[in-house]
């Protein structure tokens, strides 16, 4: 587990950056990095690095190639300026050292890098061809579907780049997690697709974009956007099995260019889909054609950088269109960015506009940090979205008719008396919609130690005053929820050691007052180099779980559940890995109480008698096992083979969780083998 890590500042100025890590085992991984501190682990170069072992320890040795990244136009008589910083992780006292020495409490990072000055790097007009061909065995219908297609990038020098992708594959070696939402704000996914990651930073208009939170991310471009199930209009008397009909649509083909001029940073982003045609079954069972019209998206970026004088000043504009036959939708934003010389304040802003046709809206948000010393920071975050504003036909929005002004301080000291480090977190939550009403509001409390034997140790509090939802009913009116109040704590063994326990206890109430208790193990285990298996089981107990009936009728069940997930990998070579990983999602809930919401007035939910009917008991249990071969041939060249099986038995399945987890092994919905190879040509 000891790594060495080399990080660039490929612009010299702190405004990108990437990172490359190699490892003891020679396993390497990568990635890039943005002010000042904004990492992204999806990047993939074609770079090389191999280790020794040697009596008194271990060397590493890296060969980058410049032409691999982004490189400003030199205009220094032909010498460049580079920031270069260095890590070791030594694994058996669970430290890192550095040089510069840049530990998390200082304000700097990217723009803190070591500069050197360089002579000859003009890397040379590149063009390089990823070609793959696969094959997919679907176990299920005992068909094979055979693909071709390809990734093209060309350099024509060390700023800009022009991509394309035609017949994309997608999908087909890489799995989401589990989640279980029967909320009413969609889940976000990153996306892991070669050709949308590759140069995807300049992208990313502000910190918040890939940030998370109770109401996740907000972005004007999620590439999961393109590609995803097509919407079809299915006639009354039609009916279409919801695993087809949630299938990714087809890409025609994409084109995406980016590179950097002067102070200006720029990119664009063009793709289409393909039409798509389902198979339904009428009140008959006769076959019927169900389609749907392809989309075609257009994405810009333009962004100005200062760094002249210390520090950074930036503004930026970006715009999405989405066209599609049955709606066309538009977004505009203009993004701020400011990192005072001093590295004390740093602002982060975007002022945004949609345009779906029929209505317009308008949003905003800011990021405001002020670090008056080493470790002592206060954090303030603002939102402003009005109902109509939606970004969501390209973007990623939770939730619109929103206002935040949150508040967090953080303090983190180091050398204690009984501790290594000690971090003290406080947060202000004051969120609200337009109709004035507040719809999160909280006070908590954290305390983070990390103790001279590497254990570590957390506690937190949350207090949460009466607030209201307007959300779970679907557009049919709001309702009160009472104070609350939740806690947590967690504690991790010596991270050092072979093998590492981590438990969790949370603690917290239902929005009905109810109790909603987890208890979560989790257990790390290498008990050799080659060799890595992680753990984690969840049990969950909850007695008031609101989840929306239809109208105005909300229920409360009791539910409890069983959250295994786990990951084995063992390394063939630095090169060669073989891995299995597990997810099982089971819950049995029985309802419980029944509500309504007033429609009149914002009140509290009004118990009502129990509908009649059946009854609305319900069990989930979802299952992802995927067992895969990876073989790095070369830098970017790839041999997956991905055996990959997937179950979702119906709601109303009764049985203990043992037959649940049994039957979901068995009672599959998708089961497939994929083998695929990915090469790089050109150099």
């Amino acid at each position: 587990r000891d790594g060495f890590v080399l990080s660039l500042d490929a612009s010299g100025d702190g405004l990108f950056g990437y990172f490359l890590r190699l490892n003891l085992g020679g396993s390497v991984a990568d990635g890039t990095i943005l002010p000042e501190k904004e990492i992204s682990r999806e990047w993939d170069g074609s770079w090389q690095g191999y280790t020794a072992v040697s009596d008194d320890g271990w060397s590493a040795e890296i060969f980058v190639p410049w032409s691999m990244m982004a490189l400003p136009r030199s205009e220094r008589d032909g010498t460049r300026r580079i920031g270069v910083y260095f890590e070791r992780d030594v694994s058996h006292r669970n430290e890192k050292w550095s040089w510069p020495a840049l530990p998390d409490t200082n304000p700097e990072y990217l723009s803190a890098f070591q500069p050197f000055e360089l002579e000859g790097i003009d890397p040379a007009t590149q063009f390089t061809f990823y070609p793959y061909g696969s094959a997919t065995r679907d176990n299920l219908s005992d068909e094979v579907e055979y693909r071709a297609g390809a990734d093209l990038y060309w350099r024509p020098n060390a700023n800009s780049q022009l991509s394309a992708t035609l017949n994309p594959d997608f999908g087909t070696v890489e799995s989401d997690d589990i989640v279980v939402n029967l909320g009413a704000f969609e889940t976000f996914f990153s996306d892991q697709r070669p050709f949308f990651v590759e140069g995807q930073d300049v992208f990313v208009a502000t910190p918040r974009a890939g940030g998370g939170g109770p109401f996740g991310p907000i972005t004007m471009l999620n590439t999961r956007r393109i590609g995803a199930s097509a919407r079809f209009d299915v006639p009354d008397d039609v009916s279409v099995d919801p695993v087809e009909r949630a299938q990714p649509t087809e890409l025609l083909g994409a084109l995406k260019s980016t590179g950097q001029t002067g102070s200006w940073r720029y990119g664009a982003l063009l793709a289409s889909e393909d039409d798509t045609v389902i198979t339904g079954r009428d009140e008959s069972d006769g076959r019927v054609p169900v389609e749907a019209a392809g989309r075609d998206f257009a994405i810009g970026r333009l962004l100005y950088e200062d760094t002249t004088g210390g520090g950074r000043r930036g503004i930026g504009w970006m715009g999405t269109r989405r066209s599609h036959p049955d709606r066309d939708a538009t977004a505009n934003g203009v993004d701020l960015h400011y990192f005072s010389a001093d590295t004390r304040w740093i602002f982060d802003g975007q002022i945004m506009h949609s345009d779906n046709g029929e209505v317009t809206g308008q949003g905003g948000l800011f990021d405001l940090a002020y670090r008056p010393g080493q470790g002592t920071q206060h954090s303030f975050t603002g939102t402003f979205m009005d109902s109509d504003f939606d970004i969501n036909d390209v973007g990623f929005l939770q939730r619109n008719d929103h206002y935040v002004l949150d508040y967090r301080y953080s303090r983190t000291v180091s050398g204690l008396e009984n501790a290594r480090n000690r971090t003290r977190s406080m947060n202000v939550i004051n969120q609200w919609n337009g109709d004035g009403r507040p719809v999160r509001l909280g006070l908590f409390f954290g305390q983070n130690l990390t103790f001279y034997d590497n254990t570590g140790l957390g506690i937190n509090f949350r207090y949460f005053p009466p607030r209201v939802d307007d959300r779970l009913s679907r557009g049919n009116g709001s309702y009160e929820i009472p104070a609350r109040y939740s806690g947590n704590i967690r504690w991790n063994s010596d991270r050092s050691r072979p093998l590492t326990l981590n438990l969790q206890l949370n603690s917290s109430q239902e929005d009905v007052g109810r109790s909603n208790v987890a208890y979560t193990v989790g257990l790390d285990w290498r008990p050799s180099d080659r060799i890595s298996i992680t753990g984690e089981l969840q049990y969950r107990d909850r007695d008031g779980w609101l989840i929306h009936q239809g109208g105005d009728h909300i229920a409360a069940f009791q539910a409890n559940g069983w959250f295994p997930e786990l990951d084995m990998s063992y390394f063939l070579s630095a090169r060669q890995y073989f891995s299995l990983r597990m997810q099982w999602t089971g819950i049995k809930a029985k309802e419980h109480y029944h509500y309504r919401v007033n429609q009149t007035r914002v009140d509290e939910l009004q118990r009502i008698a129990r509908p009649e009917g059946d009854s609305r008991d319900f069990s989930i249990s979802r299952m992802t096992f995927q067992a895969r071969y990876r073989w790095e041939i070369a830098p970017l060249s790839d041999l997956f083979v991905v055996y990959t099986r997937g179950s979702n038995l119906p709601r109303d399945t009764e049985g203990p969780f043992n037959d649940l987890f049994t039957e979901s092994w068995s009672e599959r919905i998708a089961d497939s083998l994929v083998v695929k190879l990915r090469y790089r040509l050109g150099g």
